[in-house]
């Protein structure tokens, strides 16, 4: 999973043509860390169809107030350049995959 700088959100993400799953952690953050061993499962299988990003919420305050970030580890889809999908909390590797599934058969 890439870890970005707060400057490169914009490209990374909002200008980005595949969809992008951007999970905001920190990095003293156990729960955090659950999610992304998760996400870097299923980055294996889902490479092709998704981009992974992680960015650190305490660096990059002002994007996670953007959109209104008030948890770790939260998960935000981008599509477009907008917000398709939000996942709050530790999850299984198997509910984020069910929740990718359905973002890729929508495509």
């Amino acid at each position: 999973m890439k870890q970005i700088k707060c400057s490169d959100f914009e490209k990374e993400v909002i200008e980005n043509e595949k969809k992008v799953i951007v999970l905001f952690s920190n990095e003293w953050s156990g729960s955090a860390i659950i999610v992304e061993g998760a996400l870097d499962e299923l980055q294996k299988k889902w490479n092709n169809k998704f981009k992974f990003i992680k960015l650190s919420k305490d660096e990059c305050q002002k994007v996670g107030e953007e959109y209104k970030i008030r948890f770790t580890p939260t998960i935000l889809i981008f599509k477009n350049g907008s917000v398709i999908e939000e996942i709050t909390g530790v999850k299984s590797r198997i509910t984020i995959e069910n929740v990718l599934e359905n973002l890729d058969s929508m495509s």
